[in-house]
Parts: C-alpha cells; structure tokens; sequence
C-alpha cells in the first residue's frame, strides 16, 4: 500500500512540475530533448485526458494543479530524508552498528512512512475538495498510467524495445519490497 502512496506522490510531482528532467545520465545529443519532448506531450495529453474523461473544467483542472503544487515543498524534504537513510541503509559500516543506532535507524524509516503516509492522506482530502471519489480513483488510475509510460522513456524503452519511443504500459511503477522504494 505504501508504494502505490510513493508512486502517486512520483507521479504527483510529475503533473505539478512544468518541466522534469527524465534522466540524469548522459545522453546523444538531441536524445534528451527528444524524450523532454515525449514526456512534455504525455504530460499535455495526460491533462487534457483528465479533463475530458473526468469532466473538469479548466480552471478545475488549475485547482488540482495547485493542490499538488503546494505539497511539493513537503515532499521534496521527505524525498531527501528518505535517500538519505537509503545511502545509510547501504554504509558498510551498518555491519558493527549498535542496538540503541540500530532501534533510532528503525523508528526513523517508521517516522518517515508514517510522513509519507500523511501528506498522502491531505493531499487525498484537498482533492476530494475538488473532485468526487469516483472521479479521484480515475485520477489516480490515469495518473498511474502515465508513470508507467514515464518510467518507460526514462529506461529508454519503446515501441519495439527501442529507446526513445512509447509502449503500452507495462507493470506498476514504484514496486519493491523494501522501504522507500
């Protein structure tokens, strides 16, 4: 459950940023303008699809917007602080760590859930302002399909199993087993 929460916060940063870069390696020049291009349009279609398929008026639609705007300060801070203990989850050094280090690490990947889930659950009801629930599980269905076709492009997969192009979604982005994943 606390994935689908992580890959809807992803994907919430993803429809409130106006421009993310989707990979952080090194690619042919014109390779990562072309996939800022494809992920640009997906975005664009991804709004226009929620507005007709949902039935939002514009400025509804600007309201939503907003809404995962002003959360992204807060999960940008959790973002951080949970790569931070994944950096500290995978020190060598953990091997000599104490009882009381070890109970502190614990409750702090706790805290951090427990964070995670919360700006969940206010981001939820400040949408809920806007849309009905039937209307928000579509959101989130559609917007779980667009991380997925995200995810493809940032793994340079498409049609064929190309880089650069598109494929029907695949598995859910965001699964794995362990914390913060």
């Amino acid at each position: 459950m606390i994935w689908r929460s992580r890959s809807a916060l992803f994907l919430a940063a993803i429809l409130a940023l106006p421009s993310i870069p989707l990979s952080a390696q090194v690619v042919q020049p014109g390779r990562g303008q072309q996939r800022n291009r494809l992920e640009q349009r997906l975005r664009q279609g991804f709004q226009q699809s929620i507005q007709a398929q949902l039935g939002l008026e514009p400025g509804q639609m600007r309201s939503i917007q907003e809404v995962l705007r002003s959360f992204d300060e807060e999960r940008s801070e959790l973002s951080r602080a949970q790569a931070s203990v994944r950096l500290r989850l995978r020190d060598s050094s953990l091997r000599d760590i104490g009882e009381p280090e070890a109970r502190n690490l614990l409750q702090e990947m706790v805290d951090l859930q427990e964070r995670e889930l919360d700006l969940y659950r206010n981001e939820q009801a400040r949408l809920l302002e806007l849309m009905n629930p039937v209307q928000l599980v579509r959101f989130y269905q559609l917007r779980d399909q667009l991380g997925q076709r995200v995810q493809q492009l940032r793994q340079g997969r498409g049609q064929g199993g190309g880089p650069g192009g598109m494929r029907a979604p695949g598995g859910a982005a965001g699964t794995g087993g362990g914390p913060f994943r």
